[in-house]
């Protein structure tokens, strides 16, 4: 399994070709070895705002990631995160919760720029720099 966790957030800005982001992940993957790893969601964040022009693309990209999927262990650990949190019970924030209960759940860290999205205890967070 991969170390490294990568959100929606990190995947659409190399898909923008935002340099510090592709030099970030080329750079984990040849430390690691490993192939990256996203969350499902992730994938459907990312393929509800593509644009026809970007298909290939895109697809390209995601095809080459590890997709964990979304189960029941770990729908369950973002219910709990959601529960025990003190941030409101929105629908917006369950992709969130999925996305830090997945990390979570497989012992990874979670490479986001979003960090404030995810104030959950015991969650390792890359430290990159808000945008």
């Amino acid at each position: 399994m991969a170390k490294y966790l990568v959100d929606s957030d990190v995947l659409i800005w190399v898909l923008r070709d935002r340099e510090e982001s592709v030099k970030l992940l080329h750079r984990f993957s040849e430390e690691t070895g490993e192939t990256l790893a996203c969350s499902s969601l992730s994938l459907l964040e990312i393929w509800s705002g593509v644009k026809p022009i970007e298909i290939h693309k895109t697809s390209v990209f995601l095809d080459a990631l590890e997709s964990i999927p979304l189960d029941a262990a770990i729908a369950r650990h973002a219910a709990e995160l959601i529960r025990a949190s003190r941030r409101r019970r929105d629908p917006r924030e369950w992709v969130d919760a999925c996305i830090a209960a997945t990390a979570l759940r497989c012992h990874m860290v979670l490479v986001t720029y979003n960090q404030k999205d995810y104030p959950y205890p015991g969650l390792l967070l890359y430290p990159l720099a808000n945008m």
